[in-house]
């Protein structure tokens, strides 16, 4: 069927490249780029088969090569519909396709073709060349890698895939993602793995299983390493935890020493997971906790901490930090730089978390601080590193470009970041499209739509134009099939929750409201003809859990009743916001974080549902922000209207003299 004379690709080959980009050119919104992009595929297309047919092979082993081809195009048809792939992908894509196909058909090696690969597109071309015989080595690669990036399910897929050919690899990847699940594993007399975790040879890992029966290990293993490679020993370790200070700057001493060396990065992630559990457990608690206690007493703990020490209590543990904790941390950092450069302390570091602490200085409002106590060639080149390269993996790219975003409002006062900021971000667009970087053309071109109207302060709604059309969520959008709107409220049972919760629970206190109340949740039902209903646990003892006991069982009862909520509120600390994010579902049209620094988790929430629309304080979060936000949302959807969002700002601003909340 493939056997035709010329360079044009066959029949069968052209309709699967038809259906490829007709789907494209029909669900793709970005009329600049697509058709680049569909000319991409047309032009690898024809090549690739020229490239086949001229090649001297059987006919029966061109036919199979082309049927590659198509298979891969359908593949990528099919995981673009899924969400699984992105359209920027295609491209790259079809470079690797290309070359792992010219490896194959010239018998060459391809197995490092795919190191670099996402676990996706290793997929994408195991899935293209499944009549090989090199496919089950392809899938399995494939395998491997979506396996190794979910490691939290390793040992399970170990254990119901007895004699993969990866299992070492896993097993070690394992073992460093969290060593004290993999010690509980090991203590399982009926594990089948244990032939396995004895053969390997790897000494970090070896020394990790040394560790699995020790009460000291959680104190010793981020040492791994150099517990392994005998250049500390396990008595040094546990005399310096003796003293608090002394053991979190051993810890963080080692992870900059690592970062210079040549340590194996992998298991540098059990060193930064005891940075982050010191860090929230010595200092983060203490500084939280102490919210109502003037400084010199809330800050104690940290007193006397050199710079890199609060640097990373700042990136490791930032979103356990109340707002006004990480102002307080900044102040402290930056008293240290006062005869010189703050950004001496990347030299410090090794630009460790270089791109967390950037992002944390803009979504707190203190970058451009920072920056305008350096020369402005020392700012220049750190927003040069900042914004440049976020185009890298479609994965992550937006949320940078959300983080680069962030920084704009702070900085649109100071003419030369402006400057600075618009050449960067010109630069990379140029760069982007020399180079055919569709992702990148596309995040820089909307990164300078939304930095020229913050230049020119424009309005909320053009801005909205640039990114979407998020001016409105319409109420029937909101409605369940009983044309009831569903509201999920959250609460923590600690002081502040409880307070949160007695106010929340006054606004409904009028003829408009119903409230009744069990053990766990109260009911709230609007009297109307369309109904609104708020499901709101009771804030019980946090120190108990029992407020995420309450939680479970509302979420039980609303599961038993297929009811899903339509709107989740969160009311409560940022620390607590993991908790909520874990009852989000695709139902959830609209989030309200009621928290201190809540728009910090825009992004996570974003990535969990990407349709959701969201609202949450830029710094502090309080029940005078809050409470007006959610009355204005349910008195218009009472009086069966639309949320307009420019509408309700304008009503809000008469309550508001801060515009402490952002959309």
């Amino acid at each position: 069927m493939f056997a035709q004379v010329s360079t044009t690709p066959g029949t069968a080959l052209i309709e699967e490249q038809t259906r490829l980009i007709d789907y494209i050119n029909n669900t793709s919104g970005d009329f600049d780029i697509t058709p680049k992009i569909t000319h991409i595929i047309e032009t690898k297309v024809e090549s690739t088969y020229k490239y086949i047919k001229g090649l001297s092979l059987s006919e029966i082993e061109k036919a199979k090569a082309i049927r590659s081809l198509g298979y891969f195009m359908e593949d990528i048809r099919e995981k673009t519909s899924r969400q699984k792939l992105d359209i920027f992908d295609i491209p790259g894509a079809f470079d690797s396709y290309e070359k792992v196909l010219k490896a194959l058909l010239n018998h060459k090696p391809f197995v490092n073709l795919l190191t670099p690969l996402t676990p996706r597109r290793a997929q994408l071309l195991a899935t293209a060349f499944s009549q090989y015989e090199e496919f089950t080595l392809l899938n399995d690669i494939a395998v491997y890698k979506r396996v190794a990036s979910a490691p939290d399910f390793i040992l399970r897929f170990l254990e119901d895939k007895p004699g993969f050919r990866y299992t070492d690899t896993l097993l070690v990847i394992a073992a460093s993602h969290d060593p004290l699940k993999f010690a509980s594993h090991l203590r399982q007399s009926n594990t089948s793995l244990t032939d396995s975790i004895q053969s390997i040879t790897n000494i970090y890992f070896q020394q990790i299983v040394s560790l699995s029966g020790d009460n000291r290990a959680s104190e010793l293993l981020p040492f791994v390493v150099q517990l392994a490679e005998n250049r500390i020993s396990a008595d040094t370790i546990l005399k310096t935890r003796m003293e608090v200070t002394s053991y979190f700057q051993l810890l963080v001493n080692t992870l900059i020493e690592s970062k210079g060396s040549k340590s194996p990065v992998l298991f540098q992630k059990l060193l930064r997971d005891g940075i982050k559990k010191k860090s929230i457990a010595f200092y983060v608690n203490q500084v939280n906790d102490l919210h109502n206690s003037p400084d010199p007493v809330r800050f104690a703990s940290v007193k006397g901490l050199r710079p890199e020490d609060l640097y990373y209590i700042i990136t490791t543990a930032g979103d356990e930090l109340y707002t006004s904790s990480y102002l307080g941390l900044y102040k402290r950092l930056m008293q240290h730089f006062r005869k010189q450069s703050p950004d001496s302390l990347f030299q410090i570091v090794h630009f460790d978390n270089f791109q967390i602490f950037m992002r944390l200085a803009a979504n707190y409002n203190t970058l451009a601080n920072f920056l305008s106590n350096m020369p402005p060639e020392n700012s220049a080149a750190l927003l040069k590193r900042f914004i440049g390269g976020i185009e890298t993996d479609t994965e992550t790219g937006l949320a940078k470009a959300m983080d680069v975003a962030d920084c704009f409002a702070g900085l649109d006062s100071s003419k030369h970041l402006v400057a600075m900021i618009e050449n960067e971000l010109r630069s990379n667009l140029v760069r982007c499209q020399s180079g055919q970087q569709f992702f990148g053309m596309r995040l820089y071109s909307i990164l300078l739509q939304v930095f020229d109207l913050v230049k020119q302060h424009d309005s909320f709604s053009k801005l909205w134009g640039t990114l979407g059309n998020y001016e409105m969520l319409t109420r029937d959008s909101l409605k369940n099939k009983n044309g009831e709107i569903v509201e999920l409220a959250l609460f923590y049972g600690d002081a502040d929750g409880i307070a949160s919760f007695n106010n929340f629970q006054k606004q409904f206190l009028n003829k408009k409201w119903e409230i009744t109340r069990n053990t766990s949740w109260i009911t709230i039902r609007s009297v109307s003809d369309q109904p609104i209903i708020i499901y709101a646990n009771l804030p019980l003892d946090n120190n108990e859990e029992l407020d995420l006991k309450a939680q479970d069982s509302l979420i039980a009862f609303l599961e038993q009743q297929s009811t899903e909520p339509s709107v989740l509120i969160h009311r409560g600390h940022s620390y607590h916001l993991a908790n909520t994010l874990k009852r989000l579902t695709p139902s959830v049209k609209l989030a309200i974080l009621g928290s201190c620094g809540g728009y910090n988790s825009a992004i996570s929430i974003a990535a969990i549902n990407p349709d959701v629309q969201i609202i949450g304080s830029k710094k502090m979060g309080s029940k005078s922000i809050n409470d007006p936000i959610i009355d204005v949302i349910n008195e218009t959807l009472q009086n069966s209207q639309d949320l307009s969002w420019p509408d309700i700002w304008e009503k809000l601003q008469a309550r508001f003299h801060k515009k402490e909340f952002t959309l």
